[in-house]
């Protein structure tokens, strides 16, 4: 039991780690496309936000999963709603 809970935390922390890498990308696409006045690079942004969007939606819900059929203490709690807050924040 304990080992899929590990496994599905180690996902949660992909999923984090590839949230922040588009956003990351959004808004160097964004910033770029600002400085340059690209609006090919400009039409990207929206796309990526979309990707964001639907990775939160996936990342809150396996932390809700997470928290309702483990109902992690100490350290794993705290991971998971670290998660939760930052997927708000990106």
């Amino acid at each position: 039991m304990r080992a899929k809970f590990d496994e599905q935390l180690a996902l949660l922390n992909r999923e984090l780690i590839a949230m922040g890498a588009s956003c990351e990308e959004a808004i160097a696409a964004a910033a770029k496309a600002l400085t340059t006045g690209d609006t090919e690079i400009a039409e990207k942004v929206p796309l990526i936000d979309s990707e964001i969007d639907q990775r939160e939606r996936e990342i809150e819900s396996l932390c809700l999963k997470l928290l309702l059929q483990q109902q992690p203490v100490a350290s794993d709690l705290r991971q998971i709603s670290a998660a939760l807050k930052m997927i708000t924040d990106m």
